[in-house]
């Protein structure tokens, strides 16, 4: 028996070892944070999966994780999504999970109407959702609680001993009692399905219909259906084949075939016909060999709860890999298929796998570095470390030990032409057998690719000097008759090749194509080619020419492209195959990619290879959906704001965060998101995988951003989210009333103040101008005053001078009169006497004086009248020769009198005035 057990477990390695499965996806507690077990797995209708996890809830929305604990923080046991509702079963406690305004989950518990009908210690380790009930089970009992009263009702039991087991097939509910039988609900009351007696102590797992009949896995992994009276085993010879582990889960796939989650055993799919096709374990990728729940979501995936971690199949998948976990085989770097087996040339040696065989076998005498394997002309060739090799079937002949063999092209008929480390040498084919040729002298240089055009020319192209151009004799050892050397400035040549496409010979770099121009006996970046990698990301120079098909194949980081002339035009198409460069990591410039069958390619990667045929579907993509919408002011925690509706938020809430999500579960393609921000720019930013978008100091204002996703060529719809940050409180409508009333009061106080310094500069500027015409009038009154006393002067002078000229006629006249009085006195004398004392005393005169001494003094009368009114004619006479200063010697003539008559006039006028004996009468009259 053990020896059985033993080739079994020999036939299943083996079997893992060269197993071709479709891609796995694993997720560790590392990377979603929570705890190591998943015990159930569902999914809503959003796209969102959903695990009871042994700390809680595990919500995965295709991009980022999200853990709920239950209120009691004990392992999560089951779970069901049910609408907008998820439900869960722990530890006493069971409840459901519904999503607020925000996105968050919100737990509302029924562990109060569960109180009176649970037991103590009792968890709910399946939950089912049937004609509008939910049924949660525990080993105690099946509970229905109806969401509709928000009731809780306990199943009638048939027996008090514990239910293993409950399961939803057909719109009937199946529980399984200990040592009684399967049972189903047939209106609300048990009905026995299967007695104890035909099941005895059988555990059921998985409950299924084939065939119109009730079948059933059993926990030891065997197979049994039911015809309503007996029970009958079926694929025991698979049970016996995978050696009955114990399964704790298993699922039904569309196809008729069914997979199982073992415990220590991994996952086995089994076909509609019973057969193991794959085994899904630690050594090919299976996170964890202890399944605990196996559910296929509405995509095909398959998803596995484990013991720890989770992962997640993919087997619609059109890629299919072989992952050399283990290293037995290494990077691949060529491989050829010819009638169902293949070869891989990896870099620890040439490997076989026969047809309908089950593992790579080495091939004996090929260990080392091998880097080319492929059939030229009629023999497969094998490029070593060491040197060529023949290959035929599972043997390898040794074709010569020059130091390494890139690979080996035909040159002409018979002849083969090899690249090496360090030249180039040939082989020739004679008589069924091939010889080694000596090698071509002069061309020390390493010679990675080689092609051959029409006219006969090599073309070699070299890691660090460019391309070779050369014409060789037909002894094909000596030194080329020709040769000629093209460089390339700025590109580097360690991964770039050479390649014939379209009967055209072509130079690539990593960053460009040149073509070969005959005309000219240059290469161009000037075509096609060029232009139409321009924008892809290459990791290599390296381009593979099909042989026998126009089509070259390239690699960049998002994955592998061809290139193939166009069908209705003379362009060509470019079809590009997303496969990561992290899933590939193999070394730069040892790319490689073979066409096994008419649409079938082997890409050759790090640990092993992928599968795919071409054309691959297309898948339609999802709806982005948006998961989260935070907003926070400056160094504070951010907050959660709805999501459904637009937002509007304080200004001091400036800062705003986007998460989102598109649900897509391939291994080798991630989901790339663009966005931008409508009212702070209409730029689109850059592909990336980040499904966080952050905006930070954003100004007041509406805006709406959007956000897409693309999945290889596909892109999504478009999400739109509109909000508003409002002003800040100094630019509120109030803010703004206040400013513009203040606005007005400073227009009105600047108003104010102009005009009332206005007025001040105007009455400043009247006040100067008054100024500057009182200083004219002065001026002018000056002027004036002077001409006035120049002209009082004048008629001053002119009144002394008509006064001494009276004076003197008076003198003259008084000294006449006296001589004629001293004379005989005759009638005639007298007569002159009179005529001279009339002359004297003439009232003209004074009229003649008067007048004249008014326009000298002209308000001198006027003055001494106002303070004198008593004054006579005469006193007036007197003061006005006194006002001209005469002496009383000189006053006598004028008034016809004697000195002595003129002082006693003097004296009167005195006492007329009041005047003292101190004051002088002449100053005093000056004075006025």
């Amino acid at each position: 028996m053990s020896k059985k057990f033993f080739i079994i477990f020999l036939f299943l390695s083996f079997g893992s070892f060269a197993q071709e499965l479709p891609p796995m996806v694993n997720y560790g507690p590392n990377q979603y944070s929570a705890g190591n077990q998943n015990w159930m797995v569902s999914q809503a209708g959003n796209k969102n999966f959903y695990f009871a996890n042994s700390t809680g809830l595990l919500e995965y929305n295709g991009e980022s994780w999200n853990q709920y604990p239950v209120p009691n923080n004990t392992i999560v046991r089951s779970v069901k999504v049910v609408g907008e509702r998820i439900y869960t079963g722990a530890y006493m406690e069971a409840g459901y999970w519904e999503r607020d305004i925000f996105g968050k989950l919100n737990y509302t518990s029924l562990s109060s109407q569960f109180s009176d009908l649970i037991s103590d210690g009792e968890q709910f380790w399946d939950i089912e959702f049937l004609d509008g009930l939910i049924a949660f089970r525990s080993f105690g009992g099946v509970y229905l609680y109806d969401p509709a009263n928000g009731k809780v009702s306990k199943m009638d039991n048939p027996t008090a001993r514990p239910i293993s087991g409950m399961f939803l097939l057909n719109k009937e509910l199946f529980f399984q009692v200990v040592g009684k039988g399967l049972y189903n609900i047939n209106n609300g009351s048990p009905k026995l399905i299967i007695p104890y007696e035909q099941l005895n102590d059988l555990a059921i797992m998985h409950l299924y219909t084939q065939d119109d009949k009730l079948c059933f896995v059993s926990e030891n992994s065997e197979f049994y259906e039911w015809d309503g009276l007996n029970l009958k085993q079926f694929n025991v010879q698979l049970s016996q084949e995978i050696g009955h582990p114990n399964i704790l889960c298993a699922l039904n796939l569309s196809e008729g075939g069914v997979i199982l989650g073992t415990v220590g055993s991994g996952i086995l799919q089994i076909n509609s016909k019973g057969e193991l096709i794959n085994t899904f374990n630690q050594e090919n990728g299976l996170f964890n060999n202890t399944v605990l729940d196996l559910y296929s979501d509405d995509s095909g995936n398959i998803w596995a709860g484990l013991d720890y971690g989770i992962s997640m199949i993919d087997p619609d998948s059109p890629f299919r890999s072989f992952q050399d976990n283990k290293g037995d085989l290494g990077s691949v770097y060529s491989s050829y298929e010819i009638e169902g087996s293949l070869y891989l040339a990896t870099n620890q040696g040439l490997y076989l796998r026969k047809k309908n065989e089950e593992k790579f076998q080495l091939i004996e005498g090929t260990k080392g570095q091998v880097w080319f394997i492929d059939k030229v002309g009629e023999n497969i060739f094998c490029g070593h470390n060491s040197g060529t090799f023949l290959i035929e079937g599972d043997k390898a002949l040794k074709l010569c030990d020059r130091l390494g063999t890139w690979l080996v092209k035909e040159y002409d008929e018979g002849i083969y032409i090899q690249g090496h480390y360090n030249g180039i040498s040939f082989l020739k084919q004679e008589t069924g057998e091939i010889v080694e040729l000596p090698m071509l002298q002069e061309f020390p240089h390493s010679s990675k690719f080689i092609e051959i055009d029409e006219n006969g020319y090599v073309w070699v192209s070299n890691e660090h000097k460019g391309v070779f151009k050369m014409k060789l004799d037909d002894s094909l050892s000596l030194p080329p008759v020709e040769i000629k050397n093209y460089k390339f400035q700025d590109e580097s040549g360690i991964t770039s090749s050479i390649f014939r496409f379209h009967d055209t010979l072509y130079y690539s770099s990593r960053k460009k194509i040149y073509r070969y121009d005959k005309e000219r006996d240059l290469f161009s970046e000037e075509n096609r080619l060029n232009e139409i990698i321009a924008g892809i990301d290459r990791i290599s120079g390296k381009m593979i020419n099909e042989t026998d098909k126009p089509k070259i194949w390239g690699f960049s980081n998002e994955g592998v492209f061809a290139i193939e002339p166009a069908q209705l035009s003379q362009d060509y198409n470019l079809e590009f195959i997303y496969i990561n460069q992290d899933f590939r990591n193999i070394a730069i410039g040892y790319e490689n990619i073979t066409r096994i069958e008419d649409k079938e390619y082997l890409l050759g990667v790090s640990n092993g290879y992928i599968k795919f045929d071409l054309p691959l579907e297309e898948k339609e993509l999802n709806k982005i959906r948006l998961h989260e919408v935070t907003v926070n002011s400056l160094d504070s925690a951010p907050e959660n704001v709805e999501i459904n509706n637009a937002g509007s938020f304080d200004y001091d809430h400036n800062n705003i965060s986007f998460h989102y999500s598109i649900p897509v579960h391939e291994k080798y393609l991630s989901p790339v998101y663009s966005y931008r921000l409508m009212g702070f720019s209409s730029k689109w930013s850059k592909w990336e995988a980040n499904p966080v978008a952050s905006f930070k100091n954003l100004d007041f204002g509406d805006y709406t951003f959007e956000v897409r996703a693309k999945m290889g060529d596909a892109v999504s719809e478009t999400l739109t989210y509109g909000f508003r940050i409002e002003r800040p409180y100094y630019l509120s409508n109030l803010a703004i009333a206040l400013y513009f009333i203040l606005l007005l009061l400073i227009i009105f106080s600047v108003h104010f103040l102009y005009k009332r310094h206005h007025k001040k500069v105007a009455a400043e500027n009247e006040r100067a101008l008054k100024m500057k015409n009182l200083e004219a009038e002065r001026e002018i009154i000056k002027l004036k005053n002077e001409k006035l006393e120049q002209d009082m002067a004048n008629k001053s002078r002119e009144l002394a001078v008509s006064t001494m000229s009276l004076i003197k006629k008076n003198e003259f006249l008084t000294s006449i009169k006296k001589k004629l009085k001293d004379s005989e006195e005759s009638p005639k004398v007298k007569s002159v006497i009179k005529t001279i004392d009339k002359d004297i005393s003439e009232e003209d005169n004074w009229k003649f004086f008067k007048k004249a001494f008014s326009n000298a003094d002209k308000d001198f009368f006027k003055k001494i009248k106002a303070q004198h009114p008593d004054l006579t004619a005469n006193d007036l006479k007197l003061c006005a020769y006194l006002r001209l200063n005469l002496s009383s010697k000189e006053i006598a003539p004028l008034l016809n009198i004697s000195v002595k008559s003129v002082e006693i006039k003097r004296y009167r006028l005195r006492k007329k005035m009041n005047l003292d004996r101190e004051t002088n009468l002449t100053d005093y009259i000056l004075a006025l």
